[in-house]
């Protein structure tokens, strides 16, 4: 298994009156043999959807399924009685289990709704579905990463079947961040918006990231995250 740079421009992409998406890996029509997920990774779409509009109530079962709003409201109904108001910032979880249905609607006349969706593999075993929504886990704020996504008995952390860890950092320039992968684990960055400057392996090699774009990593084991401009991204501990 190699490490891989994912260039934002070869995602497959879908346009309709309403919504612009672009899919990292095989989503709907978008159908790339070479591009079918990454470990517990199997979804990972940059979403704009119109105001007034959105996706009608459809079904899912047995994934992880995380939403991270980057700008504009969401509305989220379903089948298990959840109604939510996401915001710019907000982070949703739905774990899927045996099955839910859900409907997600832009509901500003006007403006767009901006969001990364990102669907993990994990074994529900029949599980009910869950649900949990984190606040303002994208804003602004401490320039160390916020662990997001860890292990149940972890407090104001998401909870999810896969066994993945996951932060979220949100940091401007003039500030940097390090990650550094155990043995046996693997690695997923992924920039939601702006541009970085990645050194990897102590700046054997050097990268410049823009919105859109990943690193998928299984021999490289640190590496040093370096924002030229303001800069949100995500980053995946893997199994």
């Amino acid at each position: 298994m190699a490490d891989v740079f994912h260039d934002r421009h070869a995602r497959g992409r879908t346009k309709t009156g309403w919504l612009d998406a672009h899919h990292t890996f095989s989503f709907g029509s978008f159908n790339d043999p070479t591009r079918m997920g990454f470990r517990a990774l199997r979804v990972i779409n940059e979403d704009v959807i119109a105001g007034g509009s959105g996706f009608p109530k459809h079904a899912h079962d047995h994934f992880d399924i995380l939403t991270f709003m980057l700008a504009g409201t969401l509305e989220h109904s379903d089948s298990a009685g959840h109604r939510e108001l996401l915001h710019a910032g907000d982070v949703q979880f739905i774990s899927a289990g045996s099955g839910i249905r859900h409907a997600e609607r832009n509901p500003s006349p006007d403006v767009p709704t901006h969001l990364f969706q990102i669907g993990l593999h994990a074994d529900a075993n029949g599980a009910p579905p869950r649900y949990q929504l984190l606040r303002g886990a994208l804003q602004p704020g401490s320039t160390r990463p916020r662990l997001i996504v860890g292990p149940g008995e972890l407090e104001e952390t998401l909870h999810l079947r896969a066994p993945v860890r996951i932060w979220a950092s949100r940091a401007g320039p003039r500030t940097q961040c390090a990650y550094t992968l155990t043995p046996g684990r693997f690695g997923w960055l992924q920039l939601l918006e702006g541009i970085v400057e990645v050194d990897a392996e102590a700046g054997a090699t050097t990268l410049e990231l823009r919105g859109g774009n990943a690193l998928q990593l299984a021999t490289v084991r640190h590496l040093v995250i370096k924002p030229m401009t303001a800069a949100a991204w995500l980053w995946f501990d893997l199994p």
